[in-house]
């Protein structure tokens, strides 16, 4: 084995790529000797220096992502909306085949906000199929938080149209950035900044940067988060920009390439492709390098997120995390930011609200399982699969055990059925709020 073949190893093992120096110089000198050390960590930091999480910091920095971008205020789309607090903008975005571009957004600040005071704020990040929702922004503002919520694909507010191929689709701006084509059928090695990723990734970072010149906007408390496309984003921007207070990703993970869809999708790419997603957008990249507040949201037989890498992701973040997994969730962006936990969470960081509920398994056999919690609940529940099937949608399906489930204090026992492949616990507040263990395998 040489320093070639080390360096393809890093590279089809994307999560292999951010070794320390220390643990690869141990390797290196076990394996090659001295000698073949400072050639070979040389070729890992060109690596490194050139994908990834640095390469994409490096060209955003240089495109002016965490500088104010200008903005105009609109009252083109006021007919479609519904709150007075609630106004549209637009934003500068970074430019496409070197024309300029304009972002949509909704953005609104709570009704009670007084003339001179400051409040926290949030981002909100659609997923495929969605747009800036007024609704949305609404939401967040009924609960004390400004919000801003962004077009992604050049979409403005107004009823639906027919595209080529007959397809209900939003209106777009002429002048607007890409569109998102499939799963990263766009991208490749020579068209980075041209790449629908990269212009929604820099979109919500220029829109951190507009809400931080804003003097109503708490600075210091400024959260994001997003649904399903939204959460991906979510998860990559967060590994980038650390200015964040607070992540809620909903559904949206990384190691994709562990789902059923989405390698079968990555199999549909070209080589080129392949190597350029792995290497450079693959969130699983990105989530080892946050450092705030998260919970994460999915469902138990969610086909987009499934629930062997949505566990991995949660499991390889590094942060203060939480977890919330519902049973049989729906998929979409009404069931996506409808969740009180959502909420809560947010006040619990950037107003001392009620600490969320951290849910650990602390000792498991085959016949029972011990978790334990960090404030008091009213009631827990375990679910448990039997079966699993390459974790595609209908492959599996999650049960709650009608064994017994024995709450005392802070700890939970449970009795687990005797065919039981997988298990998750939900924990209950007094305000019934829900949280969940990590998936464990039986």
């Amino acid at each position: 084995m040489d320093g070639h073949k080390i360096m393809a190893i890093n590279i089809m093992n994307p999560s292999k790529i951010y070794l320390s120096k220390l643990t690869l110089s141990i390797f290196l000198v076990t394996c090659f000797g001295a000698y073949a050390i400072n050639h070979i960590i040389k070729e890992e930091d060109n690596f490194i220096e050139k994908h990834g999480p640095k390469l994409i910091l490096n060209n955003l920095n240089k495109d002016g992502v965490f500088n104010t971008p200008s903005f105009e205020w609109t009252s083109s789309y006021d007919g479609f909306k519904l709150s007075n607090n609630v106004k549209g903008l637009f934003f500068e975005g970074l430019k496409y085949k070197g024309k300029s571009t304009k972002v949509f957004c909704w953005y609104g600040v709570p009704k009670n906000l007084k003339e001179g005071e400051k409040a926290p704020a949030v981002i909100l990040v659609h997923g495929g199929g969605g747009t800036a929702f007024e609704q949305w922004v609404k939401k967040w503002n009924d609960e004390g938080f400004i919000a801003i919520s962004i077009a992604l694909e050049g979409q403005i507010p107004g009823e639906k149209v027919d595209d080529v191929d007959g397809n209900k689709v939003y209106q777009r701006l002429t002048n607007s950035g890409p569109h998102r084509v499939g799963f990263f059928n766009d991208v490749k090695k020579s068209n980075l900044k041209d790449q629908w990723f990269y212009h929604a990734v820099s979109d919500v970072m220029l829109a951190h940067s507009l809400l931080n010149s804003f003097p109503e906007v708490d600075a210091e408390n400024i959260g994001i988060t997003g649904i399903s496309w939204g959460g991906i984003i979510t998860n990559v921007v967060t590994g980038l920009d650390k200015r964040f207070k607070f992540s809620i990703p909903v559904y949206g993970c990384g190691f994709l390439y562990e789902t059923p869809l989405y390698d079968r999708l990555l199999n549909k790419l070209t080589q080129e492709g392949r190597d350029f997603y792995m290497n450079n957008w693959e969130p699983s990249l990105y989530i080892p390098l946050q450092d705030l507040p998260t919970l994460f949201i999915n469902g138990t037989n969610d086909k987009h997120f499934t629930m062997n890498s949505f566990t991995k992701s949660f499991n390889t973040s590094k942060s203060e995390k939480y977890l919330r997994i519902e049973h049989n969730m729906r998929h979409g962006h009404a069931p996506g930011w409808n969740s009180k936990e959502i909420y809560a969470f947010a006040n619990y960081v950037v107003a001392n609200g009620k600490s969320p509920i951290l849910v650990k398994l602390e000792m498991a056999d085959n016949n029972s399982v011990l978790y334990s919690v960090n404030n008091t609940i009213k009631k827990a529940k375990l679910y448990y699969t039997t079966e699993v099937n390459d974790w595609g949608e209908k492959n599996y399906q999650w049960k709650e055990s009608l064994l017994a489930v024995l709450v005392s204090d802070n700890q939970i026992h449970a009795q687990i059925p005797s065919d039981a492949r997988y298990i998750f616990l939900n924990v209950y507040d007094e305000t019934d709020n829900m949280y969940s263990s990590s998936m464990s395998k039986i």
